[in-house]
């Protein structure tokens, strides 16, 4: 039986910092973590207050929006509106955090099930009797558009396993799966690529030029804003 418990007053917070906000129909899907360490909600926001590998001073609070146990047990630990520091592009995606290091070990199937459940209930693909009902459909964002730390940049997060499972859920989304599939949206933009599906220095050049050209940031990754951008 998945536990939802609302957290947001009973996690560590910082004595000065808070979290900026955004619309909750600003966000444009959700992206999984996983704490590449222990399974403790209440002390990975604790280090998060203090200073960590993010900021020196601190962050406002538990950097995701929700916690999702071994057990099962999701934590919210802040507002939807709030901007955690999460990942690149903040504003626009919601943070969903799994306690474990998944590059040693896998999920649980109550951590996958919660999680599913959860993100369902937040869409409106599925309500969860156990969530809260003012969650339900608060995203107007598709229930696909569920990504990993990995498609912001951070190889190793949320490890291979969940990495392949919101790969394959974000599949039924109109999208760039492939290298090629990139290749040619470039080059739809005004590239001259070869679409040999080998993603060297000169589509990663196309990339960021194009980033550049779109004021998006040049970072040459093929990320869900760069795909969106491509994509419109």
């Amino acid at each position: 039986m998945i536990r939802f418990i609302d957290s947001r007053d009973s996690f560590p917070r910082h004595p000065t910092k808070v979290f900026e906000t955004r619309t909750a129909d600003e966000i444009l899907g959700g992206v999984v973590h996983h704490t590449a360490g222990g399974d403790n909600p209440h002390n990975t926001a604790a280090y998060h207050v203090g200073p960590n590998h993010i900021s020196d001073t601190g962050c406002p609070g538990l950097c995701y929006s929700f916690y999702i146990t071994k057990s099962g047990d999701i934590h919210w630990a802040n507002d939807i509106e709030s901007i955690t520091w999460s990942q690149s592009s903040n504003r626009k995606y919601l943070a969903i955090v799994c306690g474990g290091d998944f590059s040693k070990e896998s999920p649980t199937f109550a951590q996958v099930f919660a999680l599913l459940a959860l993100w369902g209930h937040l869409t409106g693909a599925k309500r969860a009797l156990w969530a809260r009902d003012e969650l339900y459909s608060v995203l107007d964002c598709s229930v696909n558009a569920l990504y990993g730390h990995h498609n912001f940049g951070k190889p190793a997060c949320p490890g291979i396993v969940l990495e392949t499972l919101v790969d394959s859920i974000r599949s039924h989304l109109g999208q760039l799966s492939t290298t090629e599939d990139w290749q040619r949206a470039l080059n739809a933009k005004g590239a001259s690529l070869v679409v040999d599906g080998i993603w060297g220095p000169k589509s990663i050049a196309a990339l960021t030029d194009y980033q550049s050209a779109n004021e998006l940031v040049p970072d040459g990754i093929r990320g869900p804003i760069s795909e969106q951008s491509l994509l419109g």
